[in-house]
């Protein structure tokens, strides 16, 4: 794969999903790709990477993506056909798949037939293109036979960068791409609004209404057809190709990989930013921390949201003052008018309870309304007006995603105080590829971000794997009809299908936690939140386990307000494009009150790496395992 597209190195086992790691490698004449389950990914021709994925997917009413099971694949003389169904519970579609690979073409047509009546958001092929094409010339063939030419857009488009889609035609490094649609009218969605590796081109047009319903024996057939050619015709050297070609398909873990070489890491001078707060959210789980796990002392700040309209409010709010200790609240409202905080306010308030910030957002925009804020800064000033501490402070912002803030920012433009968003990378995709591929777009999403806020700060948070609530659910789930003040069942993320994943306690998890507060702390970030303190979304395991997650975010925290210092990892100045380097090593580095530099370092990658650490002292040597993460301390190099 080339340098361009996705990652460059064999991801850690231990963040891939079963499919991932039995991938298959498919080969015939110019064409390879990654068979992952049903999905055919990391497409190239002639060397070039020309498409990150072709899928079939099928999202349900509240976009909630359904699972593709795969039950045949089959190789033919051209290429593969494959069959499966689609469901939660029991087979809702059935599908099936042809792969044919030409000399110069690779056609992809699925046929899904509805066997159990439903409601679909969305069905059917999407295309994925690599985040590294932003800037690149694109035209854009329509239904009707015109075209327009346009360019990937490079700050993350908050509207669709194309519609009404025939065909798309680009060029990369040296192919020429075009890729012919049928079956469906497309359009393109810019994924970096949810941290997606991606652009997407999919089946549907959103301005059209939905979910829709389907019943039993409804038929769905589309196409997706590549066309590629060398740039200026060129042919490469090698003999022509035989025909008929020959279709391979392998294990990838088959593939020859090369044995690491030892990585240079050099420590390069300070930044111009500091290393945010580091925080972590109330426990939602049933235990709550009450068999005594505690997150990472160094982490001063628990995150808390509360709606006033849901019953058990008084006792999420009890389980956040208990688990913070003497921690600070930050405080996050989901309010439909500013009259609701009142009571949760005054109740922080007469407990004197350290309220450090609020944040106020709407329960059905998930934004921060105009309203919504005026009537919360009059609140605060009321209620602190007599208080020997000072009033929290005011957030504004989205709840939700990146996305929101970037369609919606125009409402906030006379708001002068904080703004916030969340990141969730398994928005639309599990993979582990997806995982550590989002981290370079974090930094792009927070780049935008800071453009946007235009010198406000930022409050970056909560950071998730999966979502902790489902911002675009065309139903909505009810608040419970009985208080339960001992939280019994649990509440918010721990009653959201897909927000735990068994990838919260990998070891690898610890490196992806790196590189993602290196991508996302810019200058203007003022705090991070990730995760929850305790339980199966959280920094600690309920028997008070520290997971890799937790111990690499105790760390950063110990650097809360130090100064950051830049890392180059192999020559790759860590932050320019990727907090990654072509290797899978990542590194956060701060010089510490004392004057030493910490440097934490983490390994995202398969194969053990060693790094010879430089730049702050005499030459080090760090072994670093797949997954690894560890903490290295440089004394008297701040001197």
């Amino acid at each position: 794969m080339t340098s361009r597209f996705g990652t460059t190195f064999r991801v850690a086992p231990d963040l891939l999903l079963e499919q991932e790691r039995a991938a298959r490698a498919v080969t015939r004449g110019p064409w390879s790709l990654s068979l992952r389950g049903s999905d055919l990914d990391d497409i190239a021709f002639d060397g070039e990477t020309v498409l990150r994925s072709i899928r079939f997917v099928v999202r349900d009413q509240d976009w909630k993506t359904l699972p593709v099971v795969v039950d045949a694949v089959d190789q033919t003389t051209s290429g593969l056909q494959l069959r499966g169904r689609v469901g939660d519970d029991g087979e809702t579609v059935a599908w099936s798949l042809s792969v044919d690979l030409g000399a110069s073409t690779l056609r992809v047509a699925v046929q899904a037939e509805v066997t159990a009546a439903f409601r679909r958001a969305r069905i059917g092929l999407i295309v994925l293109q690599a985040p590294a094409l932003a800037g690149t010339e694109l035209v854009v063939g329509h239904p009707e036979g015109s075209t327009t030419t346009t360019r990937l857009p490079e700050h993350i488009a908050p509207h669709q960068p194309a519609i009404r889609i025939e065909s798309l035609t680009w060029t990369g490094d040296r192919i020429t791409t075009t890729a012919r649609f049928a079956g469906d009218v497309f359009e393109m969605e810019d994924q970096r609004n949810w941290t997606d590796a991606s652009f997407k081109t999919y089946s549907t047009p959103l301005s059209l209404p939905f979910p829709v319903a389907l019943a039993v024996g409804d038929v769905v057939e589309q196409s997706v057809e590549l066309s590629c050619s060398r740039v200026g015709g060129v042919e490469p050297a090698a003999a022509p190709l035989a025909t008929p070609l020959a279709v391979t398909v392998a294990p990838e873990t088959d593939l020859e990989r090369p044995v690491p070489e030892p990585v240079e890491a050099r420590i390069g001078a300070p930044l111009d930013s500091l290393v945010p707060t580091i925080s972590t959210s109330v426990s939602s789980d049933p235990d709550g921390g009450r068999q005594g796990a505690v997150p990472p002392d160094a982490i001063t700040e628990l995150l808390v949201e509360i709606d006033p309209a849901a019953v058990d409010w008084p006792a999420i709010l009890h389980r956040a003052v208990r688990q913070a200790g003497t921690r600070a609240l930050d405080l996050r409202l989901v309010l439909g008018t500013g009259d609701e905080a009142e009571p949760v306010l005054r109740r922080l308030r007469d407990a004197g309870v350290h309220v450090v910030r609020v944040g106020a957002f709407h329960r059905r925009t998930h934004l921060s309304e105009s309203a919504l804020l005026t009537a919360l800064d009059e609140l605060l000033q009321r209620l602190w007006a007599d208080v020997d501490a000072p009033s929290p402070e005011l957030v504004g912002g989205t709840r939700a995603h990146f996305t929101e803030l970037n369609r919606n920012h125009a409402r906030l433009d006379r708001w002068t105080g904080p703004v916030a968003f969340s990141v969730t990378p398994f928005m639309h995709d599990r993979a582990g590829h997806q995982l550590v591929e989002s981290l370079a777009v974090q930094a792009v999403v927070v780049a935008d971000a800071v453009r946007i806020a235009d010198g406000r700060s930022l409050h970056v948070g909560p950071v998730t794997l999966g979502a902790r609530y489902n911002a675009v659910a065309t139903t909505r789930a009810g608040a419970g009809a009985t208080a339960d003040p001992d939280l019994r069942a649990g509440f918010g993320a721990e009653l959201v299908p897909g927000a735990t994943d068994d990838r919260q306690s990998a070891e690898a998890l610890g490196a992806w936690v790196v590189a993602s507060v290196a991508a996302l702390a810019a200058p203007g970030v003022e705090s991070l939140s990730y995760f929850e303190a305790t339980g199966p979304r959280g920094l600690v395991v309920a028997d008070g386990t520290v997971a890799a997650a937790g111990r690499a975010l105790g760390w950063i925290a110990e650097l809360s307000g130090s100064r950051r210092v830049g890392v180059e990892i192999g020559g790759h100045r860590l932050g320019d494009s990727s907090p990654v380097s072509p290797e899978g090593v990542t590194a956060f580095a701060a010089v510490d009150p004392a004057g030493r530099t910490v440097v934490i370092l983490g390994n995202l990658a398969e194969a053990p790496v060693r790094i010879s650490l430089v730049g702050a002292s005499e030459p080090r040597a760090v072994d670093l395992a797949s997954g690894a993460v560890v903490r290295v301390e440089i004394a008297g190099s701040g001197s």
